[in-house]
């Protein structure tokens, strides 16, 4: 049994697509993602159609921040919350940017390295820019 039932990656935010979403989807609920080009701003779970709406409204905060969607249907939706969370732990706050919550991973799983060596790997220098003639 897989994990996520339908998807849809970076749909470009126009009505044609919301009724694509509502077609497809349904009511269903599901995790989604809004994008301001490429970089993703918010991440949120819920009635995809009717959350993807509200936050196309004008009067939404997050109406001017974002372009782009992309949205999961989740087989068993006891694991939302919990995909929700992985995915606002992996991404930077700065990146996730719309985003007033935090993952809510269990803290009783969470390993921290035990090394206090920080030798980190050495990254490769750039190279110099070439100058123009």
């Amino acid at each position: 049994m897989s994990l996520v039932k339908a998807f849809g990656l970076q749909w470009p935010r126009n009505q044609e697509n919301l009724d694509e979403l509502e077609d497809l989807a349904g009511h269903k609920s599901g995790i989604y993602i809004l994008y301001h080009g490429a970089m993703p701003v918010y991440i949120g779970r819920g009635m995809m159609f009717s959350r993807l709406k509200q936050h196309s409204h004008e009067v939404s905060r997050k109406n001017q921040y974002w372009d782009r969607f992309s949205w999961f249907v989740v087989a068993n939706t006891k694991y939302e919350r919990e995909l929700e969370s992985l995915l606002l732990e992996a991404l930077p706050f700065y990146v996730r940017s719309l985003n007033k919550q935090t993952g809510r991973l269990p803290r009783k799983d969470l390993y921290k390295h035990v090394s206090d060596d920080l030798n980190y790997v050495a990254l490769p220098t750039l190279p110099p820019l070439r100058r123009k003639r």
